[in-house]
């Protein structure tokens, strides 16, 4: 499969996951960590920031670092930084929310994306 193709194929899975993730976070602990947006925002908003940040890792990041466990835990910690900020600022709540979020997205999608699949 072309690189293009299989960068798409995970650019769907990935943004799949994180809104399973970010549903289950946000039924669950929602009221506790005062996500009040109504699901479809929310969700909008998780798959934005998966778009956004993805092509990052899979095109920008490589010609940068080409050794695996490093490319990994550069583009893992970098990703939930940036997504935590953009949870931030677009769904105003804590960073401490944010951050919680990016890094529930984030790790259930790198877990079920390379260890399940």
């Amino acid at each position: 499969m072309p690189y293009e193709l299989a960068f798409l194929k995970a650019l769907l899975i990935t943004i799949l996951l994180e809104c399973i993730a970010a549903a289950c976070l946000k039924k669950f602990f929602g009221q506790r960590l005062f996500l009040k947006q109504n699901y479809a925002y929310f969700l909008g908003i998780v798959a934005v920031a998966s778009a956004l940040t993805l092509p990052y890792v899979w095109f920008v990041l490589p010609a940068f670092i080409n050794a695996g466990l490093t490319y990994i835990i550069v583009s893992e910690i970098s990703v939930t930084i940036v997504e935590g900020l953009f949870y931030w600022f677009t769904l105003k709540t804590s960073f401490k929310t944010a951050i919680i979020l990016s890094v529930t997205t984030n790790f259930f999608s790198w877990f079920i994306g390379n260890v399940i699949l």
